[in-house]
């Protein structure tokens, strides 16, 4: 019988091959010991984990490796070990402990001050409206 959700895959490998806890990391580079099974090929199924996160899964058990937390996240969160899903290198810009790319952190902090800055200005430019600039006294 084939699982068919992300959770009843991760449980059927564990019943087939055991917990890969503990196993070296698959990553050709990496002397960190696994958390788990990752998944390494192409996924066949994309949907929704139990807590609600998008999640993708393949029903060939074959696909999956142990790997690291970081190894495993960087393969989660999209992309491969050189890129990431945005097209950084993940050796230039590195990642964080859980993986994710150092390059896509900076862009986004970057948009949430372009946010944050544009906001502040329009709510400058509300706060003005109503007031006639032109009928005000100017100190001679």
């Amino acid at each position: 019988m084939t699982a068919r959700t992300y959770e009843g895959v991760h449980h059927e490998l564990r019943r087939r091959r055991g917990s890969a806890v503990g196993l070296p990391c698959a990553h050709p580079e990496c002397d960190t010991p696994a958390i788990g099974w990752g998944l390494l090929g192409h996924p066949t199924n994309i949907g929704y984990n139990q807590r609600g996160a998008v999640a993708k899964w393949s029903t060939n058990y074959e696909d999956y490796v142990p790997m690291c937390r970081s190894h495993n996240g960087q393969r989660d969160g999209g992309g491969n070990w050189t890129l990431c899903p945005r097209g950084h290198a993940r050796i230039a810009f590195g990642t964080t402990p859980s993986g994710a790319c150092r390059g896509c952190r900076r862009e986004w902090d970057r948009e949430a001050r372009a946010r944050r800055k544009t906001s502040r200005q329009t709510a400058g430019t509300i706060a003005l409206q109503g007031t006639d600039i032109s009928t005000e006294r100017r100190p001679s």
